[in-house]
Order: C-alpha cells, then sequence, then structure tokens
C-alpha cells in the first residue's frame, strides 16, 4: 500500500504524488488551502489525519478527511488511530496536552496497527529538551504498550524515519510517498 504522509508545510507537487498514492494520511500543521490542488479529489480516495498545535479546527472535515483523534477506524486490514497535538509548551495556539491529559487519554485507548500522531513520542525522532519539540512520554507509554505496526507524525523538519521495535516511525516535513 501506498501512503501519501503529509505534514506540517505546503507541498506544490501535492497533486502528482496524490495521484500515485492509494491513501492519504495527514498529521497536521496545514490548512485548507494547503490541499486546494487534490481539494476536488480527496474523496476519491481514502484520507485519514489529526490536527497539529498550530491547526485552526474544521479543515479536516471540511476535505472529506477523517479525524481519527482518540477514535479508530477500520480501512483494509489495519485498525488505524490516532492523537493530535503536540505536549503543551505554551498558553493558547491549537490543541496542546500536559502530560496528565495523554495520559488520561491514552490509558484505554485501543492498540492500532497505524497511529497518526502530530508530535512524535519521546525519544522517537523528536528533540529531548527542547520544551517545543519535545515528545510526549505518555505517548511513548501507549507506543511500548500496544506496539503499533505503524507511526505517521511530524512537528519537526526533516523527514526521518527509524525501527523501534516492531514498530516503523516515519516523520515527514511537507510530503512523501511511504510504502508499507
Amino acid at each position: 500500500m501506498i501512503v501519501l504522509h503529509y505534514s506540517d508545510r505546503e507541498e506544490s507537487g501535492l497533486a502528482s504524488l496524490f495521484g500515485r498514492c492509494d491513501i492519504l494520511i495527514t498529521t497536521g500543521d496545514l490548512n485548507y488551502l494547503d490541499f486546494i490542488s487534490i481539494e476536488n479529489q480527496t474523496i476519491s480516495k481514502p484520507a485519514f489525519g489529526v490536527y497539529g498545535n498550530h491547526c485552526n479546527p474544521g479543515y479536516l472535515e471540511k476535505l472529506g478527511i477523517v479525524n481519527v483523534h482518540l477514535q479508530t477506524i477500520r480501512y483494509r486490514d489495519f485498525i488505524i488511530g490516532g492523537y493530535q497535538g503536540s505536549p503543551r509548551y505554551k498558553k493558547g495556539g491549537g490543541p496542546q496536552y500536559t502530560e496528565d491529559e495523554a495520559w488520561r487519554d491514552l490509558q484505554n485507548f485501543p492498540g492500532v496497527d497505524i497511529l497518526l500522531l502530530h508530535a512524535p513520542p519521546f525519544g522517537l525522532l523528536d528533540t529531548p529538551g527542547d520544551a517545543v519539540h519535545e515528545g510526549s512520554k505518555a505517548v511513548r507509554a501507549y507506543v511500548d504498550r500496544t506496539s503499533p505496526k505503524y507511526i505517521f507524525c511530524g512537528h519537526e523538519s526533516p523527514s526521518m524515519e527509524l525501527k523501534y521495535n516492531n514498530t516503523s516511525v516515519y516523520r515527514t516535513h511537507k510530503a512523501r510517498l511511504i510504502e508499507i
């Protein structure tokens, strides 16, 4: 399956990439206009996402992208779920959460095959010690407990990936195709 992962910055070649994917996954810090080149095509392919900490709510739903924040959706042989935003580093702004809120939210959240996050889990493609880009320890505990097959996130550049136990973690800045 070819995934188009789109996060954080507008991609001028989005329409071309979209034409070559099976599924769109978006992990936030975008807006409605960042999808304008595929706006009329979005509902023609499965699309799932979460909001980032710099998002205004509503654009996912307006584009027909399923918001999987704290819910699970079955797609083909995969269960997809997500957690939006980033650890709180300032007052105001888009979705942010405290560690206590993340522990509470994820305590009973079921395991998924594909986990969509905006900010990476603590220690997995984040920047420990950087208040803005450090991942959540509660999200990391969720990952350790449930072992998703794939994690897609954004929040930082550059695009990177790593293998953590049995989980493939992909962080994307702009857009790219990933085969899973």
